[in-house]
């Protein structure tokens, strides 16, 4: 179930838009290439956290970006399989993960490395009050709740 819920959530990603790396995955893990959606892998992972979905900033082959601002992101599907959950909530997951991403594709990371640092700061200090945001988290919780930990 672990592997058919990565599959799933893979496709769901792809569907709206995102790269795979490998095209698809055959394991527990996904890893996303955002370049073609020009997204940091710290801004969606700092703003998927924000909203109670945990996933990797990672870096992606070939990745030009210094491996502290990868690419990418890595994402899995056990802790969700673990609790129970199966095709129905890893397509919802999947909604989540891809309207949050919308939600911050305007955010950009600084090319001068030493602005970096302080936007990274001044992003986590906006998202922690941001309205969308904090709807998702609440969305993800209720749903946590119907699949608690065994």
């Amino acid at each position: 179930q672990v592997v058919k819920n990565a599959q799933l959530l893979a496709q769901e990603l792809k569907n709206g838009g995102l790269t795979i790396v490998g095209g698809k995955t055959e394991c527990h893990l996904i890893v996303v290439d955002l370049r073609p959606l020009a997204l940091s892998g710290n801004i969606v992972a700092e703003a998927l956290e924000e909203a109670c979905i945990v996933l990797n900033r990672n870096s992606v082959p070939n990745d030009p970006a210094p491996p502290f601002y990868p690419s990418g992101i890595r994402l899995g599907t056990p802790g969700v399989t673990t609790r129970g959950m199966k095709e129905k909530e890893i397509r919802l997951i999947g909604k989540w993960i891809l309207s949050v991403m919308d939600h911050v594709k305007e955010e950009k990371l600084p090319e001068d490395k030493e602005k970096r640092g302080a936007f990274m700061k001044n992003f986590r200090n906006r998202i922690r009050k941001d309205k969308f945001l904090k709807r998702i988290a609440s969305e993800v919780k209720a749903l946590c709740k119907k699949f608690p930990m065994p």
